[in-house]
């Protein structure tokens, strides 16, 4: 089940019988500890109510690939299959989600020198690079993806054109698992529906302390910890800091989820495999799956 921010996924499994059901949760972002709000990860509550995977795991001050992020995945879904379980995949990052299903691009191996040279780049430079290498790669690359600017960068630097890497057929869980798919949903919401909900997101996430969690942070690993790279912390950060007052920090942050999400919702929309639906709708079908 894939969704934009936003569209009610937590809500949604927090309904599900957790006799039957498990969550992977495919999340970039919600992987973090210690950055639960400005992320939106499940709460305590609701992972006790029904188990979740891959979230609030790692340290902010550490980040994670795709690759190990899917064999994370694999062992997670191995583990809620041998005790009988169903597990609901719910996905905002779709890359993550596409890696586990259909498999890894064979990328090279990269030099540590190349990993330093684009670690030095900001992000306007990275993406200066690729218009110059491989411009065809931005076309394939959410905007302001830094992470993806940069992996794309590293295999062009070692001389294979990352637009034009092929997925091994066969190497993905669909095929390695020998999964049987019972429903492939993407929850589509009513623009206006979907908007009003990210205003109401954001503004709970304001009250609910997403400036003061972001200092926490900040303070303990560094303001340019990956963990802060999650979407929004750059403007609790201003708010903190005193260089933008309640308003604009509502305005900024409700802003930037709507456009990530039109980046969402753009990308699910081209997924065959995924059929658009309400979540009240998925919830029932969701339900009465048998495994």
């Amino acid at each position: 089940m894939t969704a934009p921010t936003g569209a009610g996924k937590t809500a949604l499994v927090r309904e599900l019988d957790p006799s039957r059901f498990e969550i992977i949760s495919f999340d970039s972002r919600q992987i973090y500890k210690e950055l639960s709000i400005g992320t939106a990860a499940p709460s305590s509550e609701d992972c006790e109510k029904i188990p979740h995977h891959l979230v609030s795991f790692l340290s902010p001050s550490e980040s994670i690939d795709a690759a190990k992020f899917v064999i994370m995945a694999e062992e997670a879904l191995d583990d809620i299959h041998s005790r009988g379980k169903i597990p609901v995949l719910t996905a905002g990052t779709g890359f993550y989600l596409n890696a586990f299903l259909y498999g890894m691009f064979p990328v090279p191996k990269i030099s540590d020198e190349i990993k330093l040279k684009v670690e030095s780049l900001s992000m306007e430079e990275r993406i200066q690079e690729l218009q110059k290498l491989d411009p065809k790669a931005l076309q394939k690359i959410f905007p302001n993806d830094n992470y993806r600017y940069g992996r794309a960068l590293e295999v062009n630097w070692m001389g294979t054109l990352w637009s034009e890497l092929k997925v091994e057929e066969g190497s993905g869980a669909l095929i390695s698992k020998n999964l049987n798919i019972l429903g492939a949903f993407f929850l589509d919401l009513d623009r206006k529906e979907l908007y009003k909900r990210i205003d109401s997101r954001a503004q709970k996430m304001i009250e609910s302390g997403m400036a003061e969690e972001a200092k926490r942070v900040s303070d303990k690993y560094g303001e340019d910890c990956p963990g802060l790279q999650s979407l929004g912390y750059n403007f609790a950060l201003e708010n903190i800091k005193g260089t933008s007052n309640l308003e604009t920090f509502f305005g900024n942050l409700s802003q930037s989820h709507r456009n990530y999400a039109k980046r969402q919702i753009t990308w699910f929309r081209k997924q065959k495999i995924l059929e658009p639906i309400h979540p009240n709708e998925a919830y029932k079908k969701i339900k009465n799956i048998n495994g």
